[in-house]
């Protein structure tokens, strides 16, 4: 382990957090909603202090070694997490350990909040808590390394803790370069998705928060109603586009931009995500027309394509009430929920590509049961899938299910029922920050005991790092010489 290594990273992950805080001061003082010193403050301090760690150890060509690695993804986590709880708490607006919890929850995109009422918050803390969840999207490291070419150490591992997938794909024979193609789709998404939401008819400081939070499929909004506030299908179709684009891997976008469509057409995965919108917003079609909205199946479409591509990305924004649906509809949800969209995306849940190899997995096990003696190797397309990472995304499934149990029985002892305290673990564990009623609104979250806000702000990082990345940190052998 080589702590100057590690203050390095976090110095400059702290002053690029100090640097962010500069917009909404900027948005502030221009429009005189008191809060230039809630933001002014903390961003001196962090710029300060990462100034501090940052310069006196800067060594671009230092040794990294993966521990190294491990803890300035998780600690970098948290400590921009807890820089980025300081203006809401100077503001007034949460006790510490609500403010602690809100800023989790934007930077790892899971969109629970303790926020009842967006439209009586500062529009200059609402502009923060939109972009916490836009840095978060597409993770702060990644997005460090793309932005500062000051970091030459380790940046390979860096990026490879934050995108971790199971069948990794490079872009570029440099990882820096890589970064920054990720960096470039991500902020054309998002200009993308804010020409969109401005020509559906809603105004800029909407409309910006808006792209900012379904770029990142965070799905914090401006409006107690979310989506369903606006009553519009321009902005709902505008919406949908956003999430759907991206809940898909963003190696398909540099692909589409070398010309290699064949990369993309081809991709098993793709096709298998927007094979589940498809057949997931027809089969919640079908249930909401027959017992939710027999009087208008065009409503029943409209409201199933929304919240498919919303529940399956995990960004959870809404047009309905969806508590007051069937059974049918709500369980639907709850499997997008599990399922999550594309490895390389932003979007939480197990992601497809682990769904779709389990489910082959468990398919060749039955096949073996009739056929003890043949040889099927596990393949996604053409590609045959290496013996380490079935393992890999097996022993994954397996910590998964553990840890929502564990995690259930860790909040049920707070004395809260078992069915919210298994929403409100799935909900941060997926990163979607919502689940079955009451699970999702601001009340449930805001009644929590402290202890159970600590519980729950654990596990959205656990879900954003996909488990191991906190995990490992947590055993005896990796502290050991």
């Amino acid at each position: 382990m080589h702590p100057r290594v590690i203050s390095n990273a976090l110095g400059a992950l702290l002053a690029a957090g100090g640097a962010a805080m500069l917009l909404p001061a900027a948005y502030s003082f221009l429009s005189a909603d008191g809060h230039i010193a809630t933001f002014g403050l903390p961003a001196l301090g962090a710029l300060v202090l990462g100034a501090a760690l940052f310069f006196p150890t800067r060594d671009p060509g230092a040794y990294v070694s993966g521990r190294d690695v491990f803890l300035i993804v998780v600690l970098g986590w948290i400590g921009v997490a807890s820089l980025g709880s300081l203006p809401f708490i100077l503001s007034g607006l949460m006790s510490p350990i609500d403010a602690f919890f809100e800023s989790m929850a934007g930077f790892t995109t899971t969109g629970a909040s303790t926020v009842r009422t967006p439209e009586e918050v500062a529009s200059s803390l609402l502009l923060w808590r939109s972009l916490t969840q836009w840095a978060g999207g597409i993770g702060i490291v990644v997005l460090f390394v793309a932005v500062a070419p000051l970091v030459g150490f380790g940046a390979a591992q860096l990026y490879s803790a934050e995108l971790a997938t199971p069948l990794p794909e490079r872009l570029t024979p440099r990882i820096r370069n890589t970064a920054k193609i990720l960096a470039y789709v991500y902020g054309a998404l998002t200009l993308g998705g804010f020409a969109a939401l401005l020509l559906a008819g809603i105004g800029p400081f909407d409309a910006l928060n808006h792209s900012l939070t379904t770029v990142s499929t965070g799905g914090f909004s401006t409006r107690s109603d979310s989506i369903a506030a606006f009553d519009s299908w321009a902005v709902e179709l505008a919406v949908t586009l956003g999430m759907v684009l991206s809940g898909a891997n963003f190696a398909l976008y540099f692909h589409l931009v070398r010309g290699q469509t064949g990369r993309v057409i081809g991709n098993r995965e793709l096709l298998a995500y927007l094979g589940i919108i498809a057949t997931g917003t027809i089969l919640m079609t079908a249930a909401l027309y027959a017992f939710d909205y027999r009087d208008s199946l065009v409503l029943a479409f409209r409201e199933a394509l929304f919240q498919t591509a919303s529940f399956l990305t995990g960004t959870a924004f809404t047009t309905a009430d969806w508590s007051l649906w069937d059974p049918l509809s709500q369980g639907l949800l709850m499997l997008f929920m599990l399922i999550g969209g594309m490895a390389g995306s932003t979007s939480g849940g197990l992601k497809v590509i682990r769904a779709v190899l389990l489910a082959r997995h468990a398919s060749q096990e039955v096949f073996r049961m009739v056929h003890p003696q043949a040889v099927t190797p596990l393949k996604l397309g053409d590609r045959v899938v290496p013996e380490r990472f079935r393992a890999a995304f097996l022993g994954f499934f397996f910590v998964y299910v553990a840890t929502m149990v564990g995690g259930t029985l860790l909040i049920a002892l707070h004395g809260i029922p078992l069915e919210a305290a298994f929403g409100s673990i799935f909900a941060c564990l997926n990163i979607t920050g919502t689940a079955l009623d009451p699970v999702g609104s601001a009340d449930f979250y805001a009644s929590l005991p402290a202890s159970a806000k600590g519980i729950l702000t654990f596990f959205m990082l656990l879900g954003r790092l996909e488990l191991f990345t906190v995990l490992v940190l947590l055993t005896p052998a990796f502290w050991r010489h």
